[in-house]
């Protein structure tokens, strides 16, 4: 079943929202899962990245995560990708939802997005690049010293959903 990671915030001051992503260094997505044929949430969150793939062990090719339940030992996987046209979440987006992330799971339900990974924003105006924003708290503050004004992100929320 494909499902969607949604975010709304408020922006005041920054645009371009989006995880701090690269091959070398990989924003790791922090899931709590459960298996749909047992309905056991799995004992912790996994993490899963844009880049590392595994076998699936069949014709299927290959998935982000792959496993067996620990209960029922039913055999599930997942997969993730960034939405077609993709840009961050931007100032216009503001106070709205937006889709993040595109997620494949086969055998689990995704039960809760867990943001524990640094996040990147601009300066809406200077441009000026904002790194290691850290959302778990719902909010973060700093400032742009470039625009010599307060910059935040507020009433983060996060939702995993169908559409």
């Amino acid at each position: 079943m494909v499902q969607h990671l949604f975010l709304s915030a408020e922006l005041s001051n920054v645009t371009d929202l989006r995880p701090q992503d690269s091959v070398s260094q990989p924003f790791e997505y922090s899931f709590i899962i459960r298996c749909i044929n047992c309905r056991e949430v799995h004992s912790k969150p996994i993490t899963v990245n844009l880049y590392e793939r595994y076998e699936t062990g069949d014709s299927k090719g290959d998935a982000s995560f792959v496993s067996s339940c620990t209960f029922c030992k039913s055999k599930s996987q997942l997969s993730i990708k960034l939405p077609s046209k993709f840009k961050g979440y931007s100032q216009d987006d503001s106070g709205q939802r937006v889709k993040m992330l595109e997620i494949d799971a086969r055998g689990y339900d995704v039960v809760e997005y867990v943001a524990d990974g640094p996040f990147v924003c601009k300066g809406s105006e200077s441009g000026c690049e904002f790194k290691e924003v850290l959302l778990e708290d719902t909010e973060w503050y700093d400032y742009d010293d470039e625009a010599a004004q307060e910059t935040s992100i507020t009433d983060v929320k996060w939702e995993i959903a169908k559409k």
